[in-house]
């Protein structure tokens, strides 16, 4: 299959997914919001609308999950080096997601001045995960800086 072609419908597809999204949504908005007697709000959360808007989402999250998959194994069968090298990257990132959720945070509700409270583990994971981020960016644009650097270094 021609590259033009593949694009083409690729970009189809995504402009329908696009407005499938966008529709469901809509109906989402349209819905009772919490002012609104709390019959209607029951009726609208077990309701068709609501149930239509999840199981897209749903269905979305699934299909993009197994393209992943797909993609790795692709990967893994044509360009193995690369592709073990992204995979190390992604365990690389877990592994300190890990260690930075055991060694745990000092925040709490009232530290964040959150409105409702959260369970600590809640605050935990959400710090892990932000910390895990700001660390993979740092290395990144420590990677982009002395990236040119590092070759001549090695000339």
């Amino acid at each position: 299959m021609k590259s033009n072609k593949l694009n083409s419908i690729m970009n189809i597809v995504k402009f329908g997914l696009a407005l499938v999204g966008v529709l469901l949504c809509l109906l989402i908005i349209g819905g009772p919001n919490g002012e609104q007697p709390l019959a209607e709000q029951t009726a609208f959360r077990e309701g068709a609308k609501l149930g239509a808007a999840i199981s897209y989402t749903g269905i979305l999250m699934f299909v993009g999950a197994a393209v992943i998959v797909l993609f790795f194994v692709v990967q893994l069968i044509t360009n193995t080096k690369r592709t073990v090298y992204s995979i190390i990257g992604i365990i690389v990132a877990i592994v300190i997601y890990l260690i930075i959720t055991m060694m745990g945070t000092s925040d709490t509700n009232a530290t964040l001045a959150l409105r409702d409270p959260v369970s600590s583990s809640t605050i935990n994971t959400t710090s892990a995960g932000i910390y895990t981020i700001i660390i993979g960016l740092i290395i990144s644009i420590l990677a982009i800086l002395l990236g040119p650097f590092m070759g001549r270094l090695r000339k």
